[in-house]
């Protein structure tokens, strides 16, 4: 602290001038006087920030506060000094406390901080510690796991009020918005989901004709297909694409609505976020998912059919043999799982967003994070639907 033994004047001390200089560098806190007019027109005296901190390298860990007794009128001209000074002592190892500094400059300078990083000053520093032991990083993780699975179960407890309150015709949401997002995730996702149907459908009929060529079985090649199209895989394919798709541009889209303070907006205006935006986007996925489904069985079966064919079935024994291995009990299982995974993929898109940090890479991470959930809670719903249905032999 040997550099902080000498007074250093930023500014002539007049009454009519900005003024930054020492008051008391010996002393903890360290104090510096902020007074006189800080106007920007008058850039020129406006002190700087340098001739201030020239010898603040030798000064670690260095708590600074302000005396602003005699601060007389002021612009933003001061907010930015200031923030250049806290930039220049945490570089230096110094600590700034804003506590003493005029409401509204504080407010400022921290509304500032938070922008300039997507966190405040104290989480910045956080971030900037090196990690502690195994231990501490297991306790961090472990406190960071709890955070998020109460966040997560706070979304679903928020989602179905907002849902409770949509079939009690009290919610306050926008119900023609939906076909904005019908046409999103339902229309416009129709070539992608052709195509990868259509390539699974064509797998499976090459993985069974392998096996079946052993037993002059080709034919029966034709009943897997659609068994495993209607059951499984029309489904599941669907949803995988509209994770990768949908639940991304959810999570983007809510997220950029996060870093400009939209949702902060509605919530200032007496809107429900949940009601206003999450329920149109969840709603558009159950109508749409379904359909995508079936529309996903049939492309997979036509896959079927073009390898088959190829291998002296006709075509009329490929229609046969499908019919017979196909039955309502089964449209129906892959309809019935195609609803939840609509709830799960919209959910987990929409949950991401809204939680979203306040930074552009938070909106890139949220939107990576959706699909990752997304995906992880398909699978596991679709291996309980699986253990479920056979429970109660509904297959």
């Amino acid at each position: 602290m040997s550099g902080f033994s000498h007074s250093i004047s930023g500014a002539v001390s007049s009454a009519n001038e900005a003024v930054a200089e020492w008051v008391s560098t010996e002393a903890r806190p360290c104090i510096l006087r902020i007074a006189g007019v800080w106007n920007i027109r008058g850039t020129s005296g406006i002190p700087r920030v340098e001739s201030l901190l020239r010898k603040i390298a030798d000064g670690k860990d260095a708590r600074i506060i302000f005396d602003c007794s005699g601060l007389a009128r002021h612009d933003s001209s001061l907010a930015a000094f200031l923030l250049e000074f806290h930039h220049c002592c945490v570089a230096r190892g110094a600590v700034v406390d804003f506590a003493t500094l005029p409401p509204l400059i504080a407010r400022l300078l921290a509304l500032a901080l938070v922008r300039s990083d997507g966190r405040s000053g104290s989480e910045s520093e956080e971030r900037a510690r090196p990690e502690g032991s195994f231990f501490q990083r297991m306790g961090g993780w472990g406190i960071s796991s709890v955070n998020s699975w109460t966040k997560a179960f706070d979304f679903l407890g928020q989602t179905v009020i907002a849902v409770w309150n949509l079939v009690r015709g009290r919610a306050r949401t926008r119900l023609s918005e939906c076909w904005l997002f019908i046409q999103a995730c339902g229309v416009d996702a129709l070539p992608i989901v052709s195509l990868i149907s259509f390539l699974t459908g064509l797998i499976l009929a090459y993985i069974g004709a392998v096996q079946m060529k052993q037993f002059g079985a080709t034919q029966y090649v034709a009943g897997m297909v659609g068994l495993a199209m209607v059951r499984e895989m029309g489904a599941l394919m669907a949803g995988v694409i509209l994770c990768g798709r949908t639940a991304t541009a959810y999570a983007a889209q809510l997220g950029s609505m996060q870093v400009s303070e939209e949702i902060s907006a509605f919530r200032v205006l007496g809107i429900p976020p949940m009601e206003y935006l999450v329920l149109p986007r969840i709603i558009a996925l159950v109508c749409m998912m379904p359909l995508l489904t079936l529309y996903a069985d049939l492309c997979g079966i036509f896959g079927g059919l073009v390898v088959v064919t190829s291998m002296d079935v006709t075509l009329e024994q490929y229609y046969t043999m499908t019919l017979r291995a196909i039955n309502m009990t089964n449209f129906l299982s892959g309809l019935i799982k195609s609803v939840f995974f609509a709830m799960l993929i919209g959910w987990a898109g929409c949950f991401r967003g809204m939680v979203c940090g306040k930074s552009s890479q938070a909106v890139g991470d949220a939107a990576t994070s959706a699909a990752v959930l997304g995906i992880t809670l398909l699978v596991i719903a679709d291996a309980v639907f699986a253990v479920l249905f056979d429970a109660i032999n509904f297959f």
